[in-house]
């Protein structure tokens, strides 16, 4: 009877401590706010791009959920930029018109239909420098606690995970061959916190899965952010971020969504200190036998 109460005080401290986490987040993204500098940064950023319309630029997300500013091949040989060989056009639609024979005016035109075209993200780009290149979204560092991290994922992961190529994302889960790529260019930091984010993927969303881009990420990074930090990582400068501009300003987001990270980071950390409890009990064992 003690053993279990004992038990049940550790899980309820836990789940205190991922509640706490849960708040830390939803309070750093509504609170996030960018420094005046990388503001100006984002605003020259933006002055530069075609001002596409909401609904393409959920289509745009649904290809490629990494996407900030998209812009046709045309428009980026005019920036200096040429585009990644290997990289894939994201196809969006644009409007067809037709000249009205029968108006007074001469200009006057009517939407027909529409067709696909083709536009690329920035980070499909490379060559001159942007605005946005003023800006780090980059978790940097290399500390024990994200080689642990890493290490328990790898472990406890059914996955296959790999570090390589991976384009322009920081990493990606594959659902029909259940893997997870991470891309080896990541600090160790960045790895750790890329990889939580997509196991998040591999266990809560499969083939079949109704959630819209924006909970799957925002859960994602929730969840990442929340074990990251439990575990002594730190991703808030990178993670708050994430979360805003995945939730497009939408303060409810977390709240509508704070059920499922809190349960899914407590999953996880159950699962990693259980990993951990394995990894020390022959040590244990072993100095207990030497004594």
């Amino acid at each position: 009877m003690k053993k279990h109460s004992k038990q049940k005080e550790n899980y309820l401290s836990k789940k205190e401590r991922v509640e706490q986490l849960t708040k830390i987040l939803e309070k750093g993204v509504v609170d996030f706010q960018y420094d005046p500098e990388e503001f100006k940064a984002l605003l020259r950023m933006k002055a530069l791009m075609p001002n596409y319309s909401f609904r393409n630029l959920l289509v745009a997300k649904a290809q490629f959920p990494d996407v900030s500013f998209i812009a046709p091949f045309k428009r980026w040989s005019e920036l200096g930029r040429k585009i990644i060989k290997g990289e894939q056009a994201i196809r969006i639609f644009a409007p067809q018109f037709k000249k009205v024979e029968d108006s007074t005016d001469k200009d006057v035109y009517k939407i027909i239909g529409y067709v696909s075209v083709p536009v690329f993200d920035v980070s499909q780009t490379e060559g001159e420098p942007l605005p946005i290149d003023e800006i780090n979204l980059r978790l940097e560092g290399d500390c024990p606690e994200a080689r642990e991290i890493i290490q328990m994922v790898e472990d406890v992961s059914d996955c296959t995970i790999t570090y390589g190529n991976t384009g322009v994302a920081n990493g990606f889960y594959n659902q029909v061959a259940h893997s997870i790529t991470v891309s080896e260019k990541l600090s160790i930091n960045h790895r750790a916190k890329t990889l939580v984010h997509e196991f998040v993927h591999s266990r809560c969303h499969q083939l079949g899965d109704n959630s819209t881009a924006m909970e799957r990420e925002v859960v994602a990074e929730g969840c990442a952010f929340i074990v990251c930090n439990y575990f002594g990582l730190d991703t808030s400068d990178y993670s708050f971020r994430y979360v805003k501009g995945w939730s497009q300003g939408n303060a409810d987001a977390l709240m509508q969504f704070g059920t499922q990270i809190c349960d899914v980071s407590s999953k996880i950390i159950h699962q990693f200190e259980q990993w951990k409890a394995t990894k020390l009990s022959p040590k244990v064992e072993k100095d207990e036998e030497a004594a």
